[in-house]
């Protein structure tokens, strides 16, 4: 049975959970203000001052102020004993008065009545700590949260609740907050983008339903072709004909076989427009291909969304840009990547569907992905925080690994910019710098081959480059998706490969693998050796250790299914 107390503790936080919840979008406006202010004193975002901050965090506050008179109304409406209980702030004198309501020998009730108290404060605390972390780094630049001035911040606000908690909030409020700050906390892990980030995601969905509309328009309904058209005729008019009477309904007999029902046919989605439209000096087809629109370009190439005549699959096709036709080091070295992508096995890397050369233009078709790069998810959804779907990119980019591998090739380019996150798993892109393992290099002379913050400390010598080179590269984006950063990462070239060469990676980065998956920063650590052969030897290693490093080794043939039960926790 439940003595007068349990009710009351009960009835306090039944009171304090429905006010929260119905006062939820006024916290989710707090919460967007609290992270405005923050990017705007930090100069990270010039919209981070927009207005509406002041009224949500003055709603909030009045919000809370309402609920603790409420609360305490409710507990001196009650019982004056419970009220002196816990409408005070903590004095252990205070526990003889719940000996009359729980019927308590002193010393049980005061054992109670601290126990309580502390548990709850600690929890306070803790939740209050961790939806501050949220704040300052789901969707915010990794830096914010870095800053001394903000771990100076949060300490401070932390110490000053503490010592509130203690000598002036009732008891009965401690309780109330708890359950507020677990509703925060809640919210805190689906920020909304805010400041300039908000700006440029609705600036994206404009721009896609401008898109989807320019689609709609270009492809009026027509009718078939195929089917000749008839000249017009009078409308007809059925002829006049003499009344008779309506017939019995046809009832068939027992031999007659019922018609098996016909299943209908499952609706055909329309898909998403990809991309945005072809400029007026780029070609309509290619190889065969019909340009659909332009999903990406840089200095050097453009890659199209493409679709082969007579055929409903959609392509991503990759081409030279036309004023670079006459370069043979870049023509050598896009046909290389094509050599290199179809022979790379399709377990979670691009497959290759088709290569040519058309008017002189080389041009390579691959499977259409979903999903957008690991450095864009990072930047707008901020890192990793479920370790089954860090493990689960850590083995996939080792199974990829392991296939280039076995083909005696070397990457040499792996970084989050060239690891696609689709909705079946993470995808391995863009060998244009791949090398044979023999050491024959492709990248133009005095070009360092790879992106400065995830190359090994042999790429900044004379050494040969094998696969190991990309074991580390693995290790840095496994740290990069789970930090925000890369493990190297500095504020200038110079502090970077004293960094990789000298000084080791940063250890706070590492330090978010191991609250992750410690098994696995384990086999990070080991993949960060700075001798080459002190690391997994390629990625055909790297998957044993991975292996290796789990309580119970799985089989081989089970690494797809912890792949894809993993990568269903990740949102993206």
């Amino acid at each position: 049975m439940l003595n007068t107390l349990d009710v009351a503790v009960l009835v306090v936080v039944g009171v304090a959970l429905l006010v929260r919840l119905a006062t939820l979008p006024v916290l989710v406006r707090a919460q967007a203000a609290t992270r405005r202010r923050a990017l705007a004193a930090a100069g990270a975002d010039p919209a981070g001052g927009a207005r509406g901050g002041t009224g949500a965090t003055i709603g909030e506050l009045t919000v809370g102020l309402l609920t603790a008179v409420g609360v305490l109304a409710v507990l001196r409406a009650w019982s004056s004993v419970l009220f002196e209980g816990l409408g005070r702030s903590f004095d252990v004198y205070n526990a003889r008065y719940l000996t009359i309501v729980s019927h308590l020998p002193l010393h049980s009730a005061r054992t109670w009545y601290i126990t309580s108290f502390v548990v709850c404060l600690l929890l306070w605390l803790l939740l209050w700590c961790l939806t501050q972390r949220n704040l300052w780094t789901v969707g915010m630049p990794p830096r914010l949260w870095r800053a001394g001035r903000t771990r100076a911040q949060v300490a401070g606000l932390l110490a000053l609740r503490a010592v509130l908690a203690v000598f002036l909030l009732p008891v009965g409020l401690i309780v109330a907050a708890l359950v507020f700050q677990a509703v925060a906390m809640a919210a805190s892990r689906r920020a909304r983008p805010v400041g300039a980030e908000a700006v440029r995601a609705e600036e994206a969905r404009v721009a896609q339903a401008a898109q989807a509309a320019q689609a709609v328009q270009a492809f009026p309904a027509s009718p078939n072709p195929y089917v000749p058209t008839a000249p017009a005729r009078a409308p007809y008019v059925p002829p006049q004909t003499p009344y008779a009477p309506p017939q019995a309904p046809y009832v068939p007999t027992q031999f007659a076989q019922p018609a098996p029902p016909v299943p209908a046919a499952p609706p055909v989605l329309p898909r998403p427009p990809v991309g945005s439209p072809l400029g007026a000096h780029e070609p309509r087809t290619i190889g065969g291909y019909q340009l659909l629109g332009r999903i990406g370009s840089g200095g050097m190439g453009t890659v199209y969304l493409a679709q082969r005549q007579g055929s409903a699959t959609q392509v991503a096709l990759k081409t030279i840009n036309l004023e670079l036709l006459d370069d043979a080091d870049l023509l050598c070295r896009f046909q290389r990547e094509s050599e290199v992508l179809a022979m790379v096995p399709g377990a979670y890397t691009a497959r290759v569907l088709d290569t040519g050369v058309d008017s002189g233009r080389p041009y390579l078709a691959m499977e259409l992905l979903d999903g957008r790069p690991l450095d864009a998810h990072l930047r707008e959804q901020g890192p990793i925080r479920s370790a089954e779907a860090l493990r689960a990119l850590a083995l996939a980019l080792a199974v990829a690994l392991s296939g280039v591998h076995r083909l005696g090739l070397v990457h040499r380019d792996l970084k989050p910019a060239n690891i696609m996150l689709t909705t079946a798993g993470p995808r391995l892109l863009d060998f244009g710098i791949a090398a044979i393992v023999d050491g024959t290099r492709l990248t133009a002379t005095g070009g360092g081959p790879g992106t400065l913050t995830y190359m090994a400390p042999e790429q900044f010598g004379e050494e040969r480059v094998g696969t190991a080179a990309d074991v580390w590269a693995w290790a840095c984006c496994v740290v990069c998706a789970a930090h925000g950063a890369g493990p190297f990462a500095a504020t200038n070239t110079g502090a970077v490969i004293r960094r990789i060469v000298e000084t080791g990676p940063e250890p706070a980065a590492l330090a978010a693998v191991q609250a992750l998956d410690p098994a696995l920063a384990a086999v990070v650590t080991r993949a960060l050796a700075m001798a080459p052969e002190q690391r997994p030897a390629d990625g055909t290693a790297l998957l044993a250790a991975l292996a290796a490093a789990q309580p119970t080794a799985p089989d081989p043939a089970a690494v797809h299914d912890q792949i894809t039960r993993g990568w269903q926790t990740l949102a993206l």
